[in-house]
């Protein structure tokens, strides 16, 4: 599969992601842009720490098609929005590589480390976030974005990883 392929496939799952989580968890909604649960912010965490360079372009391209739907934001905003949705992940894989001890082959990716990772994400996407919606006047949320953005990333990590020793365990003759 070509890089762009997966990048493009990627940035798909991720709008259909996002797209679902507005429909089937609305009630979790606090203000614009921000829910209890999210989790597009897991599968953000989990296309970086796989494919760094074309999980951030596929974060990118879907957060720019996600914030246009937005119409109080112009280009300009609609660009920093995407650029800060794709900053949080790789901000985050990088003090898990430097700080936490997690391996770039995320050979050592343990249950604990996920918790950790999901905390180290949760700030920073939601430090940037809250940081951009204070520039441009939006209501904060800082609370509610951070529960949202950990829970919907240690949804997605664990199911991941369950799926994938479940998958290990299948395969094995």
């Amino acid at each position: 599969m070509s890089a762009v392929f997966a990048t493009l496939v990627m940035a798909v799952g991720l709008v259909a992601l996002g797209l679902a989580n507005e429909h089937l968890l609305r009630g979790t909604e606090v203000t614009s842009g921000v829910n209890w649960i999210y989790l597009p912010a897991g599968l953000r965490m989990c296309y970086v720490l796989v494919l760094p360079l074309h999980g951030a372009a596929a974060i990118f391209a879907a957060s720019l098609v996600l914030a246009m739907r937005d119409d109080t934001f112009g280009l300009p905003l609609i660009v920093i929005s995407a650029c800060i949705t794709a900053s949080g992940p790789i901000l985050a894989r990088a003090v898990a590589i430097q700080r936490l001890g997690l391996q770039p082959n995320l050979e050592n990716l343990s249950f604990n480390r996920l918790w950790q990772l999901a905390m180290v994400f949760g700030l920073f996407s939601t430090v940037l976030h809250q940081a951009f919606y204070a520039a441009i006047g939006r209501e904060p949320a800082f609370l509610s974005m951070w529960i949202g953005d950990t829970l919907g990333c240690l949804l997605c990590l664990y199911g991941f990883k369950g799926l994938a020793a479940a998958w290990r365990k299948w395969k094995q003759p």
